[in-house]
């Protein structure tokens, strides 16, 4: 072990803080919170008034108030529930809605006195938050003093050792300095699924700043007691159109972490899609974060959830497969299909994570002749991609769409039996036999065998080229001047090639620009659309066309509506490069005809 003196190293912070000495009212604090909440899913509060009384009330939590173990965990996912390594779990949720009863309530006193003082702050900064990114007035007025839920969770550290204290750990040297060990702490991730989460002390705490990639094992620490931590939920990133993201968290359940997440009530719908209500998503994300508390309680939809993950499992693993598999065939001239314990290194190293032959039998289960899998004369399995000739290329749905088409519909028919739901999708099984006629083994009917021709080179027939193939005509020398004319001449063949390219592929923006106007035409006019939430709903509305686009085209062709109606829609740049669309009327009509002179002029 490693150790250190009584001093403390703080790393550099980068999460952004509110001082509220310098900035208090609701006027000064809203730009605030947008700019921060563009950027940012993670901030912090300084100075405030009653962080002393909270830090007493944190104190006692430890010593004095400590939680009920005999109340147990109830179906609501409320009450007293052990953890590993002697950490309990102290829970309550509250809802101002009738329709859902949470009749636990909280009867630990310090854990109600720091509730009240965090619901207070929470609700008001949880309301700026709305109010900064979401554009919807009826989202707005959903949340307010009257009209919320909130859940209050409480980590307690059993053994006494929070990992946080001076004497943690500490032993006196023989010169008489202290020694102190430093402990590893065992963080677990936390994604709050409200609007925002409120820690009273902002330790403990690792976050994910928004230079970092979501899927990236990267993270940084807080150690600032000092302030409260505020922490942004799925749902306003929802509601905020793409305006705003966010990210987990990392807590160390060992330090004693409280928290306070808020919504509006929970019988709110979601959207206007059928997505369910904030209930739904509730219940979804206390079934992953506490899987035996809903084997007991809801098995079946626990079941359903990790058949969900299997799911997403497998459509990742068919896409990385595609790209394995298509690049295998170009590098190899021989047609030879490769051997699959030579493919899964690969697999496994895009898809992070270790990939077995089982897994690859998964994708044949729910589409049987996605691949074509034999076995060679060495009892190899191979895998290859199936032949397709030009016209079903050109007409069909591309692979990708095919197989998640198919992976849907064997979903559903798994989640519409009424028989036990599996947690997972089966292995493709493969029966080797011992075929009749000669002794080489043979897979089920499902898996193709390969069978070679061993005087397939014998029976050939011999060729030869004649003696004039290999006679070429003498070279007649070539001037200078010839040779800087047919170089010029390639020189304007390029140009003109090009500039038919880049013509036609305009002319190709120009025709697809009345579909995304349909799609812009559809959409609540008076609201601001960033660019990568258009573009991302203009490629899923068009990628089952004739000729479907890419983000990239889109971008192009938002940027061109802009361009042919400056009048009607606005755009605007805000910080990091974003774009933000905006539309208050749009006429159809009107833009018929301004398209048909914007193509006429590409014509010229």
């Amino acid at each position: 072990m490693s150790g250190t003196a009584n001093s403390r190293r703080k790393e550099v912070l980068r999460v952004p803080v509110i001082d509220l000495n310098r900035v208090s009212d609701e006027e000064q604090l809203l730009p605030v919170v947008r700019a921060i909440l563009l950027q940012h899913d993670t901030f912090l509060l300084k100075n405030y008034a009653n962080k002393a009384v909270l830090d007493a009330l944190l104190a006692g939590l430890t010593t004095k108030d400590l939680p009920d173990t005999s109340q147990g965990f109830d179906a609501n996912f409320t009450g007293t529930l052990p953890l590993e390594d002697d950490v309990w779990l102290e829970q309550y949720i509250f809802d101002t809605d009738p329709q859902l009863r949470f009749d636990r309530k909280c009867r630990n006193e310090s854990l109600c006195s720091i509730y009240s003082r965090l619901f207070k702050l929470g609700l008001f900064f949880a309301q700026l938050c709305v109010k900064s990114v979401v554009s919807s007035a009826e989202l707005q007025d959903c949340i307010s003093s009257f009209h919320y839920a909130t859940k209050l969770t409480r980590y307690f550290n059993d053994n006494g050792s929070t990992h946080d204290g001076a004497d943690a750990g500490a032993t006196v040297l023989p010169t008489g300095d202290d020694f102190q060990y430093l402990f590893e702490r065992d963080y677990v991730t936390f994604l709050p699924t409200g609007v925002l989460t409120i820690f009273p002390c902002a330790k403990a705490i690792r976050y994910k700043p928004s230079t970092m990639a979501t899927t990236d094992n990267s993270w940084v620490s807080i150690d600032e007691p000092d302030c409260l931590l505020f922490h942004t939920g799925t749902l306003l990133a929802r509601w905020s159109q793409g305006m705003h993201t966010t990210s987990p968290l990392q807590i160390d359940p060992r330090a004693n972490i409280v928290s306070l997440t808020i919504w509006p009530p929970l019988t709110t719908p979601i959207s206007s899609k059928g997505e369910g209500t904030i209930a739904n998503h509730l219940l979804e994300q206390q079934i992953k974060a506490f899987p035996k508390v809903a084997q007991q309680y809801y098995p079946r939809e626990l079941s359903i959830l990790r058949l969900q993950d299997a799911m997403k499992f497998v459509k990742e693993l068919f896409t990385v497969c595609e790209t394995v598999l298509s690049l295998n065939a170009l590098s190899r001239s021989t047609g030879v299909p490769p051997e699959l314990h030579v493919l899964l290194p690969q697999i496994s190293s895009m898809m992070k994570r270790k990939i077995v032959q089982d897994d690859i039998l998964k994708l044949l289960t729910i589409w049987s002749d996605a691949y074509v899998v034999e076995l060679n004369s060495r009892g190899e399995l191979t895998m290859n991609l199936p032949k397709r000739d030009n016209l079903t290329t050109l007409t069909n749905k591309s692979r990708t769409l095919a197989f998640v088409e198919r992976a849907e519909s064997w979903y559903q028919q798994v989640i519409a039996s009424k028989d036990e739901i599996m947690t997972d999708v089966p292995a493709f099984k493969i029966n080797k036999r011992r075929s009749s006629s000669n002794s080489k083994t043979v897979l089920s009917s499902k898996v193709q065998t390969k069978s070679s021709n061993a005087n397939a080179l014998n029976n050939s027939r011999y060729l030869a080229n004649s003696k004039e193939n290999f006679m070429y005509k003498e070279k007649m020398p070539d001037s200078q001047a010839n040779l800087m004319d047919r170089l010029r001449e390639r020189e304007r063949r390029s140009a003109a090639l090009l500039s038919q390219r880049q013509k036609r592929y305009q002319q190709f923006l120009a025709m697809k620009m009345t579909q995304v106007f349909d799609i812009l035409f559809s959409l609540t006019r008076g609201q601001p659309y960033t660019e990568t939430y258009l573009s991302s709903l203009i490629v899923d509305s068009l990628q089952d066309s004739n000729n479907p686009i890419g983000t990239k085209e889109a971008s192009e062709i938002l940027a061109g509506l802009q361009g042919i109606l400056p009048m009607d829609i606005s755009v605007h740049q805000v910080d990091g490069g974003l774009k933000v669309y905006r539309w208050n009327s749009l006429d159809k009509n009107r833009f018929s005809k301004l398209l048909q002179i914007h193509k006429s002029k590409q014509q010229d």
